[in-house]
């Protein structure tokens, strides 16, 4: 029988290990050594770490619980020895014997063989990648952090995305941006996936509880941060070439949690918090008027709150969250489970999801993997009437002295009870997420694999207002009841398939050739019915309206990578998308990419000794965004014909021409690691130009369709830096501080509009004007003004736009400032004391943006309720010209400011603890979340807004009786078995 090299291989270990353990077998001294392996920054266990015994040839990985252990070890003292990839490795010198051993791994603050799954055909080391991918351990940051969705998690954590909140409404959404707005017309939201498929991502749903059309719920907010392992983020089109049409303004995917070989593991968590509105009284204003007999008297909300109470509650907060991972080398499972419950600061304001995840991942054998992954969430959402709808803000912070006395006791409108009684909305959820991944690696040189993905929303959304006659003296006819259900079901369907061939072409060389097809199919069904005027309490009557909208995109692309020694990485591709709401004479759009990667420190010639690791990286890349759905084509409406027989009429005329914006990105930047990876940093250059953008223009009525036309016309352009450092500047034993600042640039121009245009509307104050920023404010602006004998403003001048000054009703609108910040940034600190306790904090800011402070506005010269108002209180001449002329530049106000975000404390408890209970880990952590705000804007809150309609949408920044983003503290107790 011949000896294999295998088996002479098999044979020289089995040798040396028993020569290597003869000693010890000899004199009896083998014992056992166990223990967990912790990340030091969050306390988490680490899965998958190789654990070794130096000097011997026993090796250990690390299950799912950061559990490891050798049942034989020799001698009485030995070396443990931990290594995985993103960590420093370890070692630490351990008495046999000893089974509760703890090694804290410290994160390489640089790891470029992290692998990314975002934006490329397959897995592929960072290191391969010329384009920055921003990645968030989510499963780190909620283990302590004051978490309760995914725009939560994502603010402050990734350098250039923008997350502007719209209220503090618990359930409420945000306005998302990643590297600035490019679109006029459409959306300039990123894409959200799951898992590989593409989900729902609309930010602003539910019934329009903020009037104006805008509505306060968010679809991003639908996934459990407690499932999430990581977030990747792709920022613009050098990085989104892959994903074609739509991802011009970047994709976020989240990758939920697998299982890791090893036991089953149990995961308990139990969260008890508050959120409430912090110090109302020092941030509602004193509003005045005259009284009957022409004195001035005033009212604040001390005022109120003696007659009628706390106006705001304090809100409960709830979370009961279950997992159990494990599995083996073929079958990996993750199941988990919970109800998270919220209460707002107002009654009518909470929210209830219960959600569910199994992901399955199945290895039959080295060439053939087979992964499951399936989420559902439900339950309901109640947010308040607000901003343009009324409300208790709205009652409570445009108070009347005049009503004191009265049965409004000093209220605006109705008593803030009374808003309770009549007005509820709400929207139902039901959401499923699931996707199969198939991945074959048949020969060595080949790996293909094959995505199918379902996600489907089931939106109730409805205002209830019930008849409640004795509520008309404050409602009038709305308390004569009103129900309306807008019922919306969304479809989405994802099927992706992926081939790559690798070859070594020499020894140095290594080709990557890529293939792929993508198919998205869209289905948004609404239903809508609404009622009014009821005859009587508790009946009442509907009529139903119904609509659809389909969408369909199938897009191929190719990609080549060519790699030499595994440190110089040269890529291009390209990719062919087709959309169903491209116009009819539009074929196929062809995206082009190319990009390339150099480890400079890996070279031969390289011998700084600061420097431990360098890359060097460039792209460019192109993407689109698809016109919105029927604005390529005409379309009709229902009319009575003549004889009143059914007939149609036009309604849009359609352009068979119209094709997608078109963004094209170059990207430059460096990834450096210093001072033995204790400080890394990663620098972006990006300059973002977006073409053939998406207008609408007037046409003749004479060719019997009137109204606007969807053209493609004018350019934008974008372009800033992103900086992203990390830092360990002290580990010294069982301490350690970890530092890490983020800090992104957005510098926005308009380069072209419409033909012959230089300047379009964009909404109230707003304009799209060519060498501005999109989406800006423009006003007329008071540059000076004096006084008459009773402090009226007279000699009134405004700015002419060329430094000038001209009478104000002759005045031009003028640059008043960005909607969008143009600077924006975090500081993020852990500080670790013995391994068990850390103390963790987050500030982030934003500045160069104005918002337009819609209470001043409302407050002085609507309700004439302000100081200004009366010539008392008058001082400044500009501001009262600009009170008393409706001029809004005195409530456009610079918006900046920096958030004490978050504050965290959490302590790990000693073995001995958790054991009494059974449990192998048991933590516990006490959480604050926007605790505190510096800001020199003059309104109630920088971060509140309408979120969609006409004073939200794309670019607005209107603040209008908003809720503030509210305080709170979160206490946790996590224990494992």
């Amino acid at each position: 029988m011949r000896f294999s090299p295998s088996r002479a291989l098999a044979a020289r270990w089995l040798v040396s290990s028993g020569i290597s353990l003869l000693p010890a077998v000899l004199s009896g001294q083998l014992g056992p050594v166990a223990g967990t392996v912790t990340s030091r920054a969050s306390g988490a266990p680490v899965a998958d770490v190789q654990v070794t015994v130096a000097g011997t040839t026993l090796r250990a990985l690390t299950d799912a619980s950061g559990r490891f252990r050798f049942s034989d070890v020799p001698g009485t003292m030995v070396v443990l020895q931990a290594r995985r990839i993103g960590f420093r490795a370890a070692e630490d010198t351990i008495r046999v014997g000893n089974e509760n051993v703890r090694i804290a791994l410290e994160e390489k603050v640089l790891e470029l063989s992290q692998v990314v799954v975002t934006g490329t055909p397959t897995a592929t080391a960072r290191r391969e990648l010329g384009i920055a991918v921003s990645r968030i351990d989510a499963a780190s940051v909620t283990q302590t952090a004051p978490i309760n969705d995914v725009q939560s998690l994502l603010n402050g954590r990734a350098a250039g995305v923008l997350i502007q909140p719209a209220t503090g409404a618990v359930g409420s959404g945000s306005r998302i941006r990643i590297r600035g707005a490019s679109s006029f017309s459409i959306g300039n939201q990123p894409l959200l996936y799951v898992d590989g498929v593409r989900v729902d991502a609309d930010f602003a749903t539910g019934p329009t509880n903020q009037a104006f059309g805008s509505s306060s719920i968010s679809r991003f907010n639908d996934f459990n941060p407690d499932d999430i392992e990581s977030v990747e983020i792709v920022k613009g089109p050098a990085a989104t070439t892959l994903y074609g049409t739509e991802a011009s303004n970047g994709v976020i995917q989240v990758i939920t949690k697998r299982g890791t070989p090893g036991p089953a593991r149990w995961d308990f968590t139990l969260r008890q918090g508050v959120n409430y509105f912090s110090n109302p009284e020092g941030r509602f204003p004193t509003n005045y008027q005259l009284n009957g007999t022409g004195n001035l008297v005033s009212i604040n909300l001390r005022d109120l709150e003696s007659q009628v109470g706390d106006i705001f509650r304090t809100g409960h907060v709830a979370d009961y969250q279950a997992s159990v991972s494990g599995g083996s080398s073929v079958v990996r499972y993750y199941v988990a489970g919970g109800t998270e419950l919220q209460g707002g600061a107002e009654p009518t304001n909470d929210y209830r999801h219960t959600s569910g995840r199994a992901n399955l991942v199945i290895t039959p054998s080295d060439r053939v993997t087979l992964s499951a992954n399936v989420g559902y969430v439900s339950g309901p959402t109640h947010v308040s009437c607000e901003a343009g709808c009324g409300g208790r803000m709205f009652t409570t912070f445009y108070m009347n002295p005049q009503n004191l006395g009265t049965f409004r006791l000093g209220f605006h409108s109705g008593l803030p009870w009374a808003y309770d009684e009549e007005y509820h909305f709400g929207q139902g959820l039901d959401r499923f997420t699931g996707s199969i991944q198939l991945q074959h690696h048949p020969v060595k040189w080949f790996t293909h694999r094959l995505t199918f993905g379902v996600d489907r929303t089931r939106e109730e959304n409805s205002l209830y207002q019930p008849r409640i006659d004795s509520l008309q003296i404050f409602f009038g006819s709305d308390a004569l009841g009103f129900v309306s259900i807008l019922n919306h079901a969304a479809d989405y369907t994802t099927l992706d398939y992926a081939a790559v061939g690798t070859f070594d072409l020499t020894p140095s060389v290594r080709s990557s050739t890529s293939l792929g097809a993508q198919f998205y199919h869209a289905v948004d069904d609404t239903v809508f019915a609404d009622g009014l005027f009821f005859p009587a309490p508790g009946l009442s009557a509907l009529g139903a309206t119904t609509g659809t909208r389909e969408t369909k995109s199938l897009g191929f692309y190719g990609q080549e990578q060519v790699a030499w020694r595994d440190r110089l990485f040269l890529t291009a591709g390209l990719r062919s998308d087709d959309q169903s709401t491209f116009g009819a004479n539009f074929n196929r759009v062809y995206y082009p990419k190319a990009s390339a990667s150099w480890v400079i420190s890996e070279e031969p010639f390289w011998k700084s000794p600061f420097f431990n690791q360098v890359r060097l990286r460039a792209a460019y890349g192109e993407s689109g965004r698809a016109p919105p759905y029927n604005a390529a084509v005409p379309t009709y409406t229902t009319a009575t014909g003549p004889g009143d027989l059914p007939a149609v009429t036009p309604q849009n005329i359609g352009n068979p021409d119209l094709g997608p914006e078109r963004g094209k990105e170059i990207e430059l930047g460096f990834d450096a690691g210093f001072w033995n990876d204790r400080l890394g940093l990663e620098f972006t250059y990006y300059r973002k130009r977006t073409t053939d953008e998406i207008l609408l223009r007037q046409i003749a009525p004479s060719i019997g369709f009137s109204g606007q036309q969807y053209i493609n016309a004018g350019a934008v352009l974008n372009q800033g830096i992103e900086l992203l450092v990390r830092a360990r500047p002290y580990s010294r034993g069982p301490a350690s501080v970890d530092l890490a600042f983020n800090l992104a640039t957005n510098n926005n121009k308009i380069l072209g509009l419409l033909p012959g245009f230089s300047s379009v509307s964009a909404g109230t104050f707003l304009e799209h004007r060519v060498g501005f920023p999109v989406g800006s404010w423009f006003a007329r602006r008071v540059v000076s003004a004096q006084f008459d004998a009773n402090r009226n403003a007279t000699n009134v001048m405004c700015d002419d736009g060329n430094g000038g000054a001209v009478a104000c009703s002759s005045a031009p609108n003028v640059y008043l400032g960005r909607t969008i910040p143009n600077v924006e940034g975090a500081f993020i600190t852990t500080i670790t004391l013995g391994n068990r306790l850390r103390l963790g904090g987050l500030l982030d800011f934003k500045t160069g943006y104005k918002k337009l402070d819609g209470n001043t506005r409302i407050r002085c010269t609507l309700f004439i309720r302000c100081p200004e108002d009366f010539a008392p209180f008058r001082s400044d001449p500009i501001r009262v010209a600009e009170i008393q002329a409706g001029i809004p530049d005195f409530y456009i106000n610079d918006a900046s400011f920096l958030k004490l975000r978050e504050v965290s404390v959490s302590y790990t408890l000693p073995e001995v603890w958790a054991q009494a209970i059974g449990a192998s880990r048991a933590l516990v952590s006490l959480a604050g979340r926007n605790l505190y705000t510096w800001t020199r804007y003059p309104g109630l809150e920088p971060e509140a807004m309408f979120l969609g309609g006409s004073r939200g949408g794309n670019f607005s920044a209107w603040e209008q009786a908003d809720l503030p983003q509210l305080a709170q503290w979160v206490m946790t107790v996590n224990v494992s078995y």
